[in-house]
């Protein structure tokens, strides 16, 4: 249904992308550590000095997409990167991220009208900057998750760890497992994840972790929550410093019946990453459990959270009944 975007000329996609490596280390070094507040509050220094940092835009689209305030800022920024900086990869991904955010929260057939744009820009991003990782993932994800009328791709998406394989088999490992995963063939991502070996290269752990929560998040999907409870119990013991493990197990546990382990593993998730929004899965372990103060509080928070107004009208529900 697309064209290929034409690469630009060598020695701007090798210029650009030197300049990006430099710019990029101390946001990088903060996203690894998962120092989240001192990475927005960088980010938004930077945004500050220059309104077309594209790196900045970049990671808080990626940490922020979902809250609908930040992406409300951030997206005139991020057009107005794309308009000034035509050879800036991360401010065409940033668009993609934040014009998908909106897209799934506002749903409807307006999805239907600006999915093209999700696509553009992702494309448009790897063809800026071939060799990110981040930009093939995005574009892959893209294929998998979307219906082939509205612009998906199985072939795409193959093509896409195909590429990356090509100049990084550890990540083309990790590509293949999504594939895998979109196809729900969970014991053939398992065996690409197995290939993986991070050693002591803490950035393809992180991406290597992202993989994992996707497979266990597919578990939970497919109505596989036992698989899922296990899966996730490895991930957080392997690294208990991760809230998005954490949150898998939180769901994992919920789906087992389990509320009271839930809530405790939502309450890590929460710790670890403030940003996360799950206060509307920790407020229904919290009233599975009968824990029904706690469960009130959390409601609370849904209802003061912008990012999570989907769940207002539950969480209004649930409140009123507790409060009888």
């Amino acid at each position: 249904m697309t064209s290929r975007i034409l690469l630009p000329a060598i020695c701007v996609l090798f210029c650009t992308s030197v300049a990006a490596q430099v710019d990029d280390a101390d946001l990088k070094s903060l996203a690894l550590s998962r120092q989240y507040e001192a990475l927005e509050k960088l980010a938004r220094q930077r945004l500050a000095r220059d309104p077309d940092d594209e790196n900045s835009l970049w990671y808080l689209a990626e940490q922020s997409s979902d809250d609908p305030d930040i992406r409300a800022t951030l997206l005139p920024s991020a057009r107005h990167c794309a308009k000034h900086r035509p050879q800036a990869a991360r401010c065409e991904s940033a668009l993609g991220l934040l014009i998908g955010a909106e897209i799934e929260a506002d749903g409807g057939f307006s999805a239907l009208l600006r999915i093209g744009e999700v696509r553009a820009h992702f494309e448009r991003a790897v063809a800026l900057a071939p060799e990110d990782y981040a930009m093939r993932r995005d574009l892959q994800g893209f294929y998998i998750e979307v219906p082939g009328f509205m612009g998906g791709s199985h072939r795409k998406a193959a093509e896409q760890a195909d590429a990356v394989a090509r100049v990084d088999a550890q990540r083309g490992h990790l590509m293949k497992a999504e594939l895998a995963i979109g196809d729900k063939s969970f014991d053939a991502a398992e065996r690409e994840l197995l290939e993986v070996r991070p050693y002591d290269d803490l950035s393809l752990e992180r991406d290597e972790e992202a993989v994992q929560v996707d497979l266990g998040s597919a578990f939970l999907d497919a109505g596989l929550p036992a698989r899922a409870q296990a899966w996730f119990e490895r991930l957080v013991a392997h690294d208990s410093t991760s809230a998005d493990a954490f949150a898998g197990l939180g769901r994992a546990l919920l789906a087992t019946s389990q509320p009271t382990a839930a809530a405790q593993a939502f309450e890590n998730a929460v710790k670890l990453n403030p940003r996360l929004h799950i206060q509307h899965l920790l407020a229904s372990a919290y009233e599975a459990a009968g824990q029904h103060g706690q469960a009130i509080d959390a409601y609370r928070l849904v209802l003061g959270a912008p990012a999570e107004h989907a769940y207002a009208d539950h969480a209004r529900e649930r409140l009123a009944a507790l409060q009888r």
